[in-house]
């Protein structure tokens, strides 16, 4: 039994982790060192009885001191235990084999050399002293600097709040925080870690210092350079040509054609010069200048300008800015259309639409009310095929963020006309010249047949006026004719029903007769006589 307390107490003299029981070791480092009010973590593992995994295991880190005294516990995660000190802190868990030790506020009174016991459990046999391996703890002034968090660029006139911590993330349990400003006489903040202040542009490059003190009095000091620069404010206002001035909205909604002003103001404390530009949404720079105003201006806005536009002030990199949005309206939709198709016909429509925001279009047949459809993604044309029987009135609906518009086409059907046959015509066409010429033909014989036995008449009834009585005696000089007549010549004359024959001439007989002309002795010469044959129609 004596042997083994002896192998438990006494240390090792050569540079290893492993105790001089199999199975039980422990890597840590030997010094450690730590500045007073400050703190320092101390990785620790182990293993026991070859392993290290266990179960509601205790782990225990404890001073060195004089053999046969009792233990004085510094650190440990067993509750029961009678820990000696508050600064100490068992941070690794046992039953992972790890015996990390974190010391806090650091004192002069913590140094020493310290070593690690591990228990299973109350009960079990595997406990074990590690004090053969010693970490030792060295405690010297304090001269590390404060950590002041990084304020980056001021804005003038908005608050902003710096903090002022202890090296590597330490409580500053013991430790005490004032402010200086190279303006400000004195202590400018004491007894707190941070601080809330705002800055101006007089501020620019002025120092703000933090002191850090522990409880023995020891300072140590961290400046920073304030870097402070920014309008307090800066608008945008709006005009359009020859209508309304100084606008305030963001968003601005214009038809082609039209003209904008933009004007940036810029409100600064102090004569500081600033540089002002108006950029769209390229980064493309449209306008710059100095000083607090800078105006830009857009004529004949077309489509294209649509966007964002940008005024930023600037130094060496952009302070602040503002942003208006631009929208250009499309000239408006021509008037409603329409279009008539024939039965064997089919219509093709369609629809295309620029936007800005990108839009989204479909057809629509009839007069039907229709809510804006919802669609994944912007569609910018459509098309669809329109038969015969498929007419009615279209509407092309395009929407985007800004609004919904439509526009009309009636599709309408021709009337129905049989076609006619080229050979029919022409049979007609003849078949109706033929029937003309024929008419007018007949038309023409009728009315020459009229005219001569109208003719016919009139010297029928010229003879008849004029023939002499038998008894009469004849002139001289009137020519002697000698007619045979047929025996019933004189009752057939008498008769007063005589028929023409188809041309128009009495139905008789014809007779030739023998007429000789002849004169007084003593009037004409006696010569010899001479005898002519004429065909005559007896009446």
């Amino acid at each position: 039994m004596m042997w083994v307390s002896l192998v438990v107490i006494l240390p090792l003299f050569w540079k290893g982790i492993t105790g001089q029981i199999p199975g039980y070791s422990i890597q840590v480092d030997y010094n450690v060192g730590v500045q007073e009010g400050l703190c320092v973590t101390i990785p620790c593992t182990f293993f026991a009885d070859y392993r290290n995994r266990f179960s509601n295991s205790s782990g225990y880190w404890i001073l060195v001191t004089e053999p046969k005294t009792p233990f004085y516990i510094v650190a440990s995660n067993d509750k029961f235990s009678d820990v000696k000190t508050t600064n100490f802190h068992l941070t690794g868990n046992p039953d992972n084999g790890d015996c990390t030790l974190t010391i806090t506020d650091a004192r002069k009174e913590d140094e020493g050399p310290y070593y690690y016991r591990f228990e299973k459990s109350k009960d079990s046999k595997i406990k074990y002293n590690y004090g053969q391996i010693t970490t030792t703890i060295t405690v010297t002034d304090l001269t590390e600097e404060p950590v002041i968090s990084d304020p980056g660029t001021l804005t003038a006139g908005i608050n902003t709040t710096l903090t002022c911590s202890p090296p590597r993330n330490c409580s500053p349990t013991s430790l005490n925080f004032q402010w200086t400003k190279s303006d400000v006489t004195g202590v400018w903040m004491k007894n707190s870690s941070t601080i809330t202040f705002t800055p101006s542009i007089s501020d620019h490059q002025k120092t703000i210092t933090c002191e850090m003190s522990n409880t023995k009095g020891k300072i140590t000091r961290k400046a920073i350079l304030l870097d402070v620069c920014c309008p307090t404010s800066i608008s945008i206002t709006w005009d359009i040509i020859g209508k309304r001035k100084n606008r305030t909205d963001n968003v601005i909604r214009q038809d082609e054609g039209s003209s904008v002003i933009m004007k940036c103001s810029v409100k600064v404390e102090g004569n500081l010069t600033l540089q002002i530009i108006w950029t769209n949404e390229k980064n493309d720079i449209l306008q710059n200048g100095t000083g607090n105003y800078l105006e830009l201006q857009l004529d004949d806005m077309t489509t294209t300008h649509t966007g964002v536009y940008t005024c930023s002030v600037l130094t060496d990199y952009v302070i602040k800015s503002e942003n208006i949005n631009v929208t250009v309206q499309c000239e408006e939709l021509p008037g409603n259309q329409s279009v008539v198709i024939n039965q064997t016909e089919s219509l093709t429509l369609a629809c295309k639409v620029d936007g800005n925001p990108n839009s989204s279009v479909i057809w629509v047949k009839g007069e039907i009310e229709v809510e804006t459809p919802k669609m994944s993604k912007s569609v910018s044309s459509a098309i669809i095929n329109v038969s015969s029987s498929m007419v009615d009135v279209y509407r092309c609906l395009a929407w985007n963020a800004l609004g919904l518009r439509e526009q009309r086409i009636q599709v309408g059907l021709k009337p129905s006309i049989k076609p006619i046959k080229t050979e029919n015509i022409s049979y007609r066409d003849t078949a109706l010249a033929f029937l003309c010429g024929m008419s007018v033909t007949i038309l023409i014989v009728l009315v020459y047949k009229l005219i001569t036995w109208k003719k016919w008449r009139k010297e029928k009834s010229y003879m008849q006026t004029k023939e002499p009585s038998e008894s009469a005696e004849l002139p001289e000089n009137e020519i002697y004719m000698n007619v045979s007549k047929t025996e019933h010549k004189a009752e057939e004359s008498a008769d007063t029903s005589t028929q023409l024959d188809p041309n128009g001439v009495m139905s008789e007989d014809l007779h030739y007769s023998t007429v000789a002309f002849s004169a007084k002795p003593s009037k004409v010469p006696s010569t010899q006589p001479e005898t002519e044959y004429a065909e005559i129609n007896v009446k």
